[in-house]
């Protein structure tokens, strides 16, 4: 049988590059030679340097593994140009990873089915509100403590826990250096867990897992850092939040039309678990949670990215 075609897409432009590139290097060290033939493409830090396109036509790719995270690689844009060139790619469709990348979006998607989301506002940088008018509206709808993150970056970056008025400005600034809006949240103390999901027809819930950050909650260095943070399976939750998380994950997973693969992080209060946001292509780094969860279920990293290849070659090109 001749080997499948396999152009692993990683690097990009976004603020999660390096994480990008750890996950890329780590799916290509995975990948077993006998089954493909591997080509390791950098679509680079510069937006405009697009020669990494005629790479990727030269390569001719049975799938593009698409390991880019953040803007330009997990918000549907890629999975747009994929489409129009015919080539197949892992993990969700356009709408899927627009959709999910979209914080505010896709809590408002949840909310009409019946899935617990944090209270919060969206602010918008083109709309600026005086800073005064800010904490009014910001305690009213999320209260202090809150959580200020950009709606539209991941791996934390841009996340901060505000503790009282006074530290509310800065936050939402450097929120807005990154994106154009910034999400205020609740900001609830209970058990960290994430539920990984496998698969597009009938999808797998993996075994959840509980985060235990070293730091004060799970931010970038927590989630990237050799010993940033303990992943504990099965997380330490009631049967009942267990079922309820599965449950809400799986929702949500189908409700976006997420394909071959997802994350849904949620914070356990008591035995309520409350959904925080979904990952449509999650990190496959040496500290990353999905591959932890797929080896917990007896799925061990190789033959994960052989059933995500698998998902991906099923469909129709794009």
């Amino acid at each position: 049988m001749s080997k499948v075609r396999v152009a692993v897409l990683m690097g990009g432009h976004s603020n999660e590059r390096d994480v990008s590139l750890s996950t890329g290097r780590q799916i290509m060290a995975a990948l077993t030679r006998d089954q493909y033939t591997i080509e390791g493409i950098d679509t680079g830090a510069d937006p405009q340097d697009i020669r990494w396109i005629e790479r990727l036509i030269e390569t001719r790719p049975d799938v593009a593994f698409i390991a880019l995270h953040g803007r330009g690689g997990e918000d549907g844009t890629l999975q747009g140009m994929l489409e129009q060139m015919g080539i197949r790619y892992t993990g969700s469709g356009v709408l899927a990873s627009a959709l999910a990348m979209d914080k505010d979006k896709t809590k408002r998607l949840l909310v009409g089915e019946g899935v617990p989301v944090p209270s919060g506002i969206v602010l918008s940088r083109d709309a600026p509100e005086d800073a005064r008018n800010r904490a009014i509206m910001v305690d009213e709808q999320a209260g202090f403590p809150c959580i200020v993150k950009p709606v539209h970056e991941g791996s934390a970056i841009g996340c901060a826990i505000v503790r009282n008025e006074g530290e509310l400005s800065a936050a939402i600034d450097a929120v807005f250096a990154l994106d154009t809006h910034a999400l205020i949240e609740t900001y609830l103390r209970g058990t960290e867990i994430t539920v990984g999901i496998l698969g597009t027809e009938t999808p797998q819930i993996l075994p959840i897992i509980e985060i235990v950050p070293r730091g004060r909650f799970y931010d970038y260095d927590s989630k990237y850092a050799p010993g940033g943070s303990e992943h504990i399976i099965p997380a330490r939750i009631s049967r009942n939040a267990s079922a309820l998380a599965a449950k809400y994950a799986e929702q949500a997973h189908a409700l976006l039309g997420c394909r071959g693969m997802s994350r849904v992080d949620m914070i356990v209060e008591g035995d309520q678990p409350w959904f925080l946001e979904i990952n449509t292509i999650p990190g496959m780094t040496p500290t990353s949670l999905l591959p932890d969860a797929a080896r917990s279920a007896g799925i061990p990293f190789p033959k994960l990215l052989d059933r995500i290849i698998e998902d991906a070659l099923r469909g129709a090109p794009g």
